[in-house]
């Protein structure tokens, strides 16, 4: 299940979860504890320290909730895309030792019976019952009502923003749906990378910026360009995974002299001022690559959906070790 683009609001509706930087991640409890992300990639091998924790819980149980590491007190998304990546079985080890990460359960699909069509809080009621929590894994808190409050208290604690959810609202997998709103701090957005501007001086070897783009149904809406906030890592990365592409995968390609298309495979993260009354980004900077989203889930209601305006989540169950959606 999705969540649509919010702004904060209260309402004794709706309940009010922290959000936090993570990844994704669906739990099957049985015979074996297995983890797959948002694309259904399987991620079990690579967080040994979650798996030991959830074989406490009863078998028979499907989990959804985020992955995430913490470092002093805060969501690290740089150490975490160091968990994602790694295969060797020695390098992980030493990952959960050093940059543990934390499962922060939200909701419970499944427990001997199929929950999705219960109410959200009895399902979080019946998750209360069934998760043994540990050190790296825990159920998320939560407020109801106090959306806005419950939002700057998030800010001051420097997490990403809130998740609002209505009460009353069942499972609905696959589906982006208004029963849940993110609220985050800035207007930040996954888009498809459709195309770059050729690079200059030491970016000659690289871009000068990429083009970007968010689907409205069918079609890749252009909304902008970002060139700034890469480091050496990610200009080096992201023009190796480049598919070059003699089309504009844009449903109305931007004139824009030198441009060079791409097949729209590359998911990438941006923070932004407000979007312009064209709905295109002002002042794009990069924050990171998504490999865990599919590029058709970067839809244009990020934008022009409802600009996200200062957000930032809230006070979770352990304290300094926070735990958070």
């Amino acid at each position: 299940m999705l969540a649509v683009v919010g702004r904060p609001f209260s309402s004794k509706a709706w309940i009010f979860e922290p959000k936090i930087d993570g990844t994704r991640c669906i739990a099957y409890i049985g015979e074996r504890v297995e983890l797959q992300n948002r694309r259904l990639r399987r991620i079990t091998n690579r967080y040994p320290e979650v798996i030991e924790e959830l074989k406490a819980v009863a078998r028979g149980c499907i989990l959804d909730g985020e992955l995430a590491v913490f470092l002093r007190g805060r969501p690290d998304f740089a150490a975490l895309e160091e968990r994602e990546h790694q295969e060797q079985k020695l390098r992980i080890d030493y990952l959960s030792r050093t940059k543990p990460a934390s499962y922060i359960v939200f909701d419970i699909l499944y427990a001997g019976e199929d929950l999705m069509d219960r109410p959200l809080l009895e399902r979080k009621s019946i998750l209360e019952k069934e998760l043994v929590e540990g050190e790296h894994v825990s159920v998320v808190d939560f407020m109801v009502e106090e959306g806005e409050a419950y939002y700057q208290a998030a800010l001051k604690m420097g997490l990403e923003g809130v998740m609002a959810k209505r009460s009353a609202s069942t499972y609905q997998p696959g589906i982006r749906s208004p029963d849940w709103k993110k609220i985050k701090k800035s207007l930040t957005a996954d888009l498809v990378v459709g195309g770059f501007i050729p690079g200059k001086g030491y970016r000659e070897a690289y871009f000068g910026g990429l083009l970007l783009g968010a689907y409205h149904g069918s079609k890749l809406v252009f909304v902008g360009r970002v060139g700034s906030g890469f480091s050496q890592r990610d200009l080096q990365e992201i023009v190796r995974d480049f598919q070059i592409s003699d089309n504009p995968p844009f449903a109305s390609p931007p004139r824009l002299s030198g441009a060079r298309w791409l097949q729209p495979e590359i998911v990438v993260t941006v923070a932004a001022l407000e979007p312009t009354h064209k709905g295109s980004l002002r002042a794009p900077v990069f924050l990171r690559r998504r490999f865990d989203k599919d590029p058709r889930e970067c839809t244009l209601d990020q934008i022009v959906g409802g600009s996200n305006r200062p957000l930032s989540p809230s006070l979770v169950r352990k304290g300094g070790e926070t735990d958070a959606v």
